[in-house]
């Protein structure tokens, strides 16, 4: 990768510059072997090797399910978005490897670094809250409103936090609830936590997980038990139980997935739910907040190729470039430097960019410097008191990744110790929440670098826009009994829907599937390719700019196997634009043979609202 400029020392430094955190190293890792193409892409850590360990051919399916979700998310994120706005289409400079193939080394790749505690809170309430609590006080009261949340704090001090509308736009003096919504959704940062206490409310056990959720909805779509023994173990409580993490309808009824026969996975069940954890509920399993999710992170990555212009110069701020490219949420830690960083490195180094395989978010070893041990503590030290639950401190993989690769941690007292957590240190504070943790250490991913095609120039728009005509566009492809239990659940505004592929079989009907939509219109044309037909049996507009349609996809007997990528259009002289990642046709009599009766139910007016909070 050509970021090997004389200026920078490549020795496991760190540099800074027009204010971007970029990390280039020289390991010392050696990689199991060398390799000279990318097969696949391999899970977060490659944590299915363990999780499947008793169980491997279950993992050979995981793997295979998990590399086509990410071949997708990396289609459709270079893609970028045609159909609804303009200057988003192509992103030529972000690669797929799998089409590409570069192996991540120490030379072509960098990490790019964030605190792991909400920048947001802090952005908008320091002030806030040195006027209302003091100088002394301020700081406490934002850790524990990155601990609890809005509604609770807002309860607890008679306050109605609030932020803007449109933060992009400093002349709309609109307001809105500070957010993101769901029962950890303010901790946005790829970083959720849960507390555990004891019985005088002091601080046992903090658990922090940056495992995104389409990892846990692909392992319970090839074995629901794993999942339930896994919860298990991470949260080492034995009470868990697999109907507790069951999706219910209304009416309190597991939701059968017609692929598997098995009821579908809630992500925010009972034990994965908040930020207080106890014996009878709550913990952090994986992350809830409905931006924390890996098809965000790709699509963030992509879109972060495309240098802006405006006034004919190039975007560098990164909060500018976030409101120009409109890829993520402006003040937080990890989208403006993932963004801004991606966008360097295009600009700056003239490099293509793909997301480092292992894709995923993950923790870093905190800063042990700023904790103090209490005086009972003895020979104990503050790495006594941490844990690596799921992940690994090194990359044990068969390609480079920089630095730590943790998916999972948890800060307790040994066993035996003579002090809890609430007697140590941090900063110089007595730890009362575990946001305090979170300001010790820092998130992070990498991005892998290839030299362009001679000649080869990247994307170089004004800011993304509104086209005068929108194109038809899926948002959702599921079957419809799945689409109204999420609704019911809130799950896209409290977390995310599913992200398996929906399956039907060669040669046979499938009824009951639902397909958000928006710019579509009744008679919107479905094209998957040859040999799948769509009929369409009910249609709803949900608002001005969203359509559910319910269809019936039939394929024939000889069509051929695989991933259908999914057009829209709605004249026959209308651009075409695939969606990959929505159907894949499977062969007959490979689905078990389930007694479901198709859902021809549209939408409630209470699911409406629920569908426009989810695509606005």
């Amino acid at each position: 990768m050509s970021v090997q400029i004389s200026e920078f020392e490549f020795n496991h430094n760190i540099f800074f510059t027009r204010s971007l955190l970029i990390i280039i190293f020289k390991s010392t890792i050696t990689p199991k072997l060398k390799i000279e193409t990318m097969k696949k892409f391999n899970t977060p850590a490659y944590q299915a090797e363990k999780d499947f360990k008793q169980e491997p051919h279950l993992g050979v399916q995981l793997e295979n399910a998990w590399s086509n979700y990410v071949q997708y998310c990396a289609i459709n994120s270079i893609m970028g978005n045609p159909w609804s706005s303009t200057y988003d289409h192509p992103r030529s400079w972000y690669y797929n490897p799998l089409v590409d193939p570069v192996i991540p080394t120490e030379k072509n790749t960098v990490a790019i670094q964030w605190n792991a505690f909400p920048n947001r809170i802090n952005h908008y309430f320091t002030g806030l809250f040195t006027q209302k609590f003091g100088k002394d006080q301020f700081d406490d009261k934002l850790h524990e409103l990155a601990d609890i949340g809005p509604a609770a704090f807002g309860k607890k001090y008679n306050m109605v936090l609030t932020v803007p509308k449109n933060p992009c736009g400093p002349s709309d003096t609109g307001t809105k609830p500070f957010g993101p919504s769901g029962p950890r959704g303010w901790q946005d940062e790829y970083c959720e936590w849960a507390v555990t206490r004891d019985e005088n409310g002091d601080i046992i056990a903090v658990d922090f997980t940056h495992e995104n959720p389409e990892y846990w909805f692909h392992m319970w779509k090839v074995s629901p038990d794993i999942v339930v023994s896994l919860y298990q173990e991470i949260l080492n409580n034995k009470n868990v139980k697999k109907e507790d993490l069951y999706l219910l309808d209304s009416k309190g009824n597991p939701v059968i997935v017609r692929e598997t026969g098995e009821p579908a996975y809630n992500p925010i069940n009972k034990w994965n739910r908040g930020p207080v954890a106890t014996p009878e509920g709550g913990g952090a399993v994986h992350l809830t907040s409905p931006p924390n999710s890996l098809g965000a992170e790709i699509y963030l990555g992509a879109a972060a190729t495309i240098l802006r212009v405006k006034d004919n110069q190039v975007i560098t701020d990164a909060n500018a470039l976030i409101c120009a490219a409109q890829y993520g949420q402006i003040y937080r830690n990890s989208d403006p430097r993932i963004g801004q960083n991606v966008n360097s490195l295009v600009y700056n180094h003239n490099q293509k960019i793909t997301l480092t395989n292992p894709i995923a978010l993950y923790g870093q070893v905190p800063d042990f410097d700023q904790f103090d041990m209490p005086s009972t503590a003895g020979n104990y030290t503050i790495e006594d008191c941490y844990t690596v639950v799921r992940g690994e401190e090194r990359n044990n993989g068969i390609t480079f990744y920089p630095f730590n690769m943790l998916l999972h941690t948890r800060f307790s007292v040994p066993e035996g110790a003579n002090f809890k957590l609430s007697d140590i240190k941090v900063k110089g504070k007595l730890l009362k929440w575990g946001s305090q943790i979170a300001d010790t250490f820092f998130v992070q991913l990498a991005g892998t670098g290839k030299d362009p095609a001679a000649g080869e120039q990247p994307e170089k728009f004004p800011p993304v826009g509104d086209p005068a005509t929108t194109l038809p566009n899926v948002q959702y492809l599921l079957d419809n009994n799945l689409l109204q239990a999420s609704l019911y659940n809130k799950l896209n505004t409290f977390s995310n829907l599913t992200s398996c592929i929906t399956q039907i079989e060669a040669g046979t009907a499938t009824e009951g599937i639902a397909v958000l939509t928006n710019g579509a219109v009744r008679d919107t044309h479905f094209d998957f390719g040859p040999g799948i037909s769509v009929t369409v049996t009910d249609f709803q507009n949900v608002n001005e700019d969203t359509q559910l349609f319910l269809i019936t996809i039939e394929t024939d007997a000889n069509v051929s196997l695989g991933e259908k990528p999914l057009s829209l259009y709605n004249n026959a002289s209308d651009p075409k634009y695939a969606l990959s990642g929505v159907l894949e046709v499977v062969a007959s009599g490979s689905l078990p043979k389930v007694n479901i009766t198709p859902n021809r139910t549209l939408l409630s007016g209470q699911q409406v609202e629920q569908v426009q909070k989810i695509l606005k």
